[in-house]
């Protein structure tokens, strides 16, 4: 399925990618100074400085607005976070402030850092797109699960299993155990064939992220930390339920009321499918994150595994692209655990995510080399509505005049 990627999509990226290289080349040319000085210089000249300063200063009152008690965000641009801000406090009951430190969960954010970790294992030759599940069947288990073993990675990484629409995600949400789970689904008759159709998924996800763990032989937990958070210096990341409610600075999950909001438990349910949404990271991880997607940290995250996983692999189906907030969205595609937006022919990547009171979302465009993060710790509809409108006013204030 990978060889029949989206071929426009991956020129303009091959396209994008060398025009960066020859700027890499030519200010390595006259030392990295010089090129680091010109990726802050950019950010600092108008009209770019004005639209930050506009765009966060909407920000802050669509939050305010609507009372969402913590927030962090960080906007990269050319390689450099031009800023990183926070608003409002970890918990409502104890006021802390929340910082650039404060751990967030990112819900399913987590998909994408499972898909990049899997471009870095199959670059790496531990793994292949088209390695079938039986052959990386999780050896605790005994055998593979019942009509799942020719499925390949990349089918669940990109949600095409052919199995319905969130199969047994419902389970998760009762707190079922994932080997409990993955007990069940030889009881779940396929509804297209694999890699034909986009079906979004939680737990058939994670069955991809078991599969690079036999891969390695390590925990998921370990892999993301020595082909990811350890060399982009991501070093507040971590990995499930302890990780979590163990930090001394974290953000306590909210649920909605009809007067606000009001702290709720971290549940431990979605910790079960760590792949699809068990990644707890601050902002300022977040931010070191972007900065690598946006192909500025090359020596982690080559050109080639970026192009592989961000390269469009299948439709989503135009019924259920909810994403109404982002204006002339013409098309929409999933990669290995991204979505790709056709808006105003140019190609956003990104994902949102919510989980147990934490919503957040991710979204960059490579040709402009600008990218946003944002996590909250509470259900609202802030960020589904300032992300998109983050590029529409770039779009009107920085590359149109």
């Amino acid at each position: 399925m990978l060889s029949k990627r989206i071929t426009v999509f991956g020129v303009l990226l091959g396209v994008v990618s060398l025009l960066m290289s020859v700027d890499t080349m030519v200010a390595e040319g006259g030392g990295m100074v010089v090129r680091s000085v010109e990726r802050r210089a950019s950010v600092v000249r108008e009209p770019f400085q004005s639209f930050l300063s506009e765009y966060e200063k909407v920000l802050r009152h669509e939050l305010e607005q609507e009372g969402v008690p913590g927030a962090a965000w960080a906007i990269v641009k050319d390689g450099v976070v031009a800023t990183m801000g926070t608003h409002g406090v970890k918990s409502s009951e104890t006021r802390d402030s929340v910082t650039a430190g404060t751990l967030f969960r990112i819900a399913s954010l987590s998909k994408g850092v499972t898909g990049v970790l899997a471009g870095r294992l199959v670059d790496a030759g531990l793994i292949d797109w088209s390695a079938p599940y039986c052959d990386y069947a999780p050896r605790q288990a005994g055998n593979v699960v019942e009509g799942l073993e020719t499925l390949e990675l990349q089918h669940f990484l990109t949600h095409t299993t052919g199995l319905p629409r969130h199969t047994y995600s419902n389970l998760l949400n009762m707190g079922r155990s994932y080997s409990n789970i993955l007990s069940l689904l030889p009881l779940v008759k396929p509804v297209h064939p694999p890699g034909s159709y986009h079906n979004y998924q939680n737990v058939l996800f994670n069955l991809g992220a078991d599969m690079l763990r036999e891969s390695t032989g390590q925990t998921f937990g370990a892999m993301t930390e020595e082909w990811l958070f350890e060399p982009l210096g991501m070093y507040r990341a971590s990995i499930g339920y302890a990780a979590f409610v163990d930090d001394m600075d974290k953000a306590m999950p909210h649920r909605r009321l009809a007067e606000g909001y009001a702290p709720t438990a971290v549940e431990p349910n979605f910790y079960e499918v760590p792949g699809a949404a068990g990644v707890n990271a601050s902002i300022h991880d977040m931010a070191k994150w972007l900065v690598a997607l946006s192909g500025h940290r090359p020596e982690v995250l080559s050109e080639r595994v970026l192009s592989e996983v961000l390269c469009p692999a299948i439709p989503i189906p135009a019924a259920r692209i909810m994403h109404r907030n982002w204006g002339g969205l013409q098309t929409g595609f999933y990669a290995i655990g991204w979505r790709v937006f056709e808006i105003d022919n140019q190609w956003i990547i990104g994902h949102s995510g919510y989980v147990n009171g934490f919503r957040a979302e991710i979204a960059f465009l490579k040709e402009e080399d600008i990218g946003i993060v944002m996590l909250t710790n509470a259900p609202n509809q802030t960020v589904g509505n300032v992300v998109p409108s983050f590029f529409e006013l770039y779009k009107e204030q920085v590359t149109e005049p």
